[in-house]
């Protein structure tokens, strides 16, 4: 069986779009957020290569034990699939923001997560990242001291843990003494500019202003196949 429905949710595999998708109709607690979200995980392992879509314009649920089970059981499960990216439809005003919120930072920690106005938005997030090209022009014998100021307060680490990152690195040009290169990879546009809301991005713009002289950034579509 391929696909699940209920009054509250409605579960099935698309397989066009290598996607599942979970569409809720309204809030749902225990067995009637369980069952639909289980059979989410049944068509993950089912089907190979399958990423996860979530529908959460009609609700959500917050209830505690369902939060735990779904942090300590559905989420290590569905990463043991070959699930790879997660899409959130939401509304652009929504008021489940702070659940969601939360939700992404759980899923981060499993998959590349992304959000999406609507199921075609979604579709095209899925299958295509935001590659962006970064270099530094360092003040004259301040390159080493740059990149350790980015080391030591884990500016790298932190964007690393963001949600939406894919790649985060830093490379030195063979035939410059000066340069400085950052890659980033991430799901989408909109996970790149959530980055610029970051506590890390805003410390990067003040070592910027103290060791660097000028910035090159070249931002790529690319597909994910």
């Amino acid at each position: 069986m391929k696909e699940f429905y209920s009054e509250y949710a409605r579960v099935r595999l698309i397989e066009e779009k290598q996607v599942v998708l979970l569409e809720w109709k309204k809030a749902a607690y225990l067995e009637n957020y369980r069952q639909p979200t289980s059979f989410a995980l049944e068509l993950l392992r089912d089907n190979p290569g399958t990423n996860f879509v979530i529908d959460a314009r009609n609700g959500f649920e917050d209830d505690t034990r369902d939060v735990e089970w779904g942090f300590q059981y559905l989420l290590p499960e569905i990463s043991k699939t070959s699930c790879r990216y997660i899409c959130f439809i939401m509304n652009q005003v929504n008021d489940i923001e702070a659940e969601m919120d939360m939700w992404t930072l759980e899923f981060g920690k499993y998959f590349g997560v992304a959000r999406a106005e609507t199921f075609e938005e979604a579709i095209y997030f899925l299958n295509h990242y935001i590659f962006a090209d970064v270099k530094y022009k360092i003040k004259d014998g301040k390159r080493e001291e740059f990149i350790s100021r980015l080391l030591e307060e884990q500016i790298v680490e932190r964007s690393r843990q963001e949600p939406g990152n894919i790649k985060y690195e830093i490379g030195v040009p063979v035939d410059s003494s000066n340069e400085v290169c950052i890659t980033e990879l991430w799901v989408n546009k909109a996970e790149q500019k959530r980055h610029g809301q970051t506590k890390q991005y805003a410390r990067l713009a003040e070592l910027k202003k103290q060791y660097v002289e000028s910035v090159e950034i070249c931002n790529y579509q690319v597909s994910k196949c």
